[in-house]
């Protein structure tokens, strides 16, 4: 569960080298604006290596120094491993990392919604198969293009899909699933603040 979960975190949001092909130190490494990224980041190394924080220009550099038996973290995989894929507790630990590092639950006009903006087509079009399979409404389309103009600067190097869930069942029937799972601290508040959204909605008989 633990190793499913750093992959799908990994595969969203950190960079992960070995020093040189001689050494048997394997350094974790992201950049981060929020405070809670670099508690979490403590929390899933700091019991096996020494992790340092430093502050960047925008935020906080987290640099976290392992052994080789992080090994499996140096690919930056474009398809779920097959390991992942092997119990139902990997598979919902992967998406849990993965929503760690790239999800977003919040409220807009309203209600509950969830999405994650992603160049991960391969991984996003597996969760999407996941979350049919689980009778889970979801959304998949295509955002933006390669080459196009970002919003704030440069520009897309990739096409960038997006994964979304609006309808209120389904976000009730993801988070039951994705909850025992989920270690970062804000998206625990904001699942929760969406759960409490749904269910509000469901007692006022807004929503079947």
């Amino acid at each position: 569960m633990e190793k499913a979960y750093l992959l799908g975190f990994r595969l969203g949001d950190l960079s992960v080298y070995q020093t040189n092909l001689r050494s048997d130190l394997i350094v974790v490494r992201c950049h981060t604006t929020q405070m809670t990224q670099v508690t979490l980041m403590n929390r899933l190394f700091s019991s096996y290596g020494h992790v340092t924080v430093s502050d960047g220009k925008y935020g906080y550099n987290v640099n976290c120094f392992v052994n080789l038996t992080f090994n499996f973290l140096l690919p930056k995989h474009e398809q779920v491993p097959q390991d992942v894929q092997r119990s139902k507790v990997s598979t919902w630990a992967f998406i849990a990392g993965y929503v760690d590092a790239e999800g977003y639950f919040g409220i807009n006009q309203e209600k509950a919604r969830f999405k994650i903006d992603s160049y991960d087509v391969h991984i996003l079009g597996w969760i999407v198969r996941i979350f049919q399979q689980s009778s889970i409404l979801v959304k998949f389309r295509r955002i933006a293009l390669q080459g196009q103009p970002q919003y704030w600067h440069g520009i897309f190097h990739k096409d960038l899909w997006r994964l979304e869930i609006n309808e209120a069942p389904s976000i009730a029937r993801f988070i039951k699933l994705v909850r025992p799972y989920i270690l970062h601290k804000k998206r625990k508040v904001d699942m929760i603040t969406c759960l409490t959204n749904v269910l509000d909605r469901q007692n006022k008989g807004t929503i079947v």
